[in-house]
């Protein structure tokens, strides 16, 4: 369920109703309007929001809006501790090199290996690929997983 207090500072809600966009009910942008109207909390002096002259520009009931952001909770993973522990010796050096190199910079790597930082489902899958490009038929191993909305 999300929360008022859980839309982040600054972001463009969007006033358009499901009667001018079918996917009003699963759009962040939506929902964050929505409950900035149903709230009985004092509400705040300024907001972003969606440009009403982008929506009305849109074809009646598009399904393809760039500024469309899905409620669903997505999969992160959460530290990797272990992930080169079954790998062969021989290996190993070079498929960490690999890995480290599936992140935007080598910090992140540190990061996310200690559980600090998560990994997204795109870094999730480089190094995926970085580990099915070994022929050793593994598949990486995460510490846990955890389940965020991507605003």
């Amino acid at each position: 369920m999300i929360l008022q207090q859980d839309i982040p500072h600054g972001y463009a809600h969007c006033f358009a109703s499901k009667d001018n966009c079918p996917k009003a009910e699963s759009c962040l942008r939506a929902i964050a309007a929505r409950l900035l109207t149903e709230s009985n909390e004092p509400q705040p002096q300024t907001i972003h929001m969606v440009n009403d002259m982008y929506l009305k520009q849109l074809p009646p009931n598009s399904t393809s809006c760039a500024l469309y952001r899905s409620c669903e909770p997505v999969r992160y993973a959460k530290g990797m501790a272990h992930l080169f522990d079954e790998l062969p010796m021989k290996q190993a050096a070079g498929v960490r090199n690999r890995v480290i190199a599936s992140f935007t910079c080598e910090r992140y790597f540190y990061y996310s290996r200690k559980g600090n930082r998560l990994i997204s489902p795109e870094e999730q899958r480089r190094i995926a690929h970085v580990f099915r490009s070994t022929g050793l038929g593994m598949t990486p191993k995460f510490d846990d997983y955890e389940y965020v909305i991507e605003w």
